[in-house]
């Protein structure tokens, strides 16, 4: 495992990198996180996933986007489409660390949904990997922004709703640029224009995971899978759960050993 710092000297980012253990894989894999809390509760399956990932085969990437963890700067002036852009730089640094041609994107949640949009007409992206995607950027927004106004209104200070369209929840801010860009992305518009292979792998079942899965079986190069495991990682409850939602890791690693490429 190696840490360093790539991409735009104004806007360097943190990245992790786990070399393959084994047989080689003629595939790399970049890592997608989720935004603020649920990046924090996802840490430790995200580093395991990439561990037993390595251990298939695979050169696998983490990385923080611009204004998180330990990559440059805050969320001021930071927008989806910058996010979109940190993808592209991780691609690119994954490629050139393992020396392969193309590279598996797995997103959690948001990491979903703006690895979807890295994707698209990207061939540099062999597939595209969404666990518990976020399907519509609006409704994402909204949800919070319903969460924290009726936490208002029961006079809690841990989530709070500037005057400026700034929303902190859960200890992080999401600036309204940010908003407002993430606000125009929908899973069942970049899905379909992503001309690489795709992956459903859900822990629980939701309208819009069933309304997605729907639209995308009619390629032939869709998979879909339920792994029930905890899934709300704004939550931990008495044995923490989300933590560790290892059937959900499991069928990832699965999908990964049984559909190599």
């Amino acid at each position: 495992m190696e840490a360093f710092y790539f991409g735009p000297s104004e806007s360097y980012l943190l990245g992790v990198f786990h070399p393959r253990k084994s047989t080689s894989r003629n595939e790399a894999v970049v890592l997608c996180n989720p935004f603020g809390q649920e990046y924090l509760r996802a840490h430790k399956s995200m580093r395991r996933l990439a561990i037993n990932l390595s251990s298939l085969g695979y050169s696998v990437l983490r990385f923080d986007y611009r204004g998180t963890g330990d990559s440059a700067g805050d969320l001021t002036g930071v927008t989806a489409d910058h996010w979109v852009e940190d993808i592209e730089h991780a691609i690119q640094e994954a490629i050139d660390m393992a020396a392969v041609p193309k590279v598996a994107l797995i997103g959690l949640r948001l990491g979903a949904l703006v690895a979807a949009k890295a994707a698209k007409n990207n061939e540099q992206v062999s597939r595209l990997i969404m666990w518990d995607p976020i399907a519509d950027g609006s409704s994402y927004l909204h949800d919070i922004r319903s969460t924290v106004l009726e936490a208002q209104n029961q006079g809690s200070r841990s989530r709070i709703l500037e005057m400026d369209g700034t929303i902190h929840f859960n200890g992080f801010s999401m600036p309204l640029p940010f908003q407002e860009t993430l606000s125009n992305l929908r899973l069942d518009d970049l899905a379909t224009a992503v001309s690489a292979p795709i992956a459903q792998i859900v822990s629980h079942e939701t309208e819009a995971f069933t309304n997605l899965s729907q639209q995308l079986s009619e390629r032939s190069d869709f998979y879909y899978e339920l792994a029930p495991a905890p899934h709300d990682w704004n939550y931990v409850d008495h044995v923490g759960g989300i933590l560790w939602p290892k059937p959900v890791i499991d069928a990832i690693e699965a999908y990964f050993d049984q559909r190599a490429f």
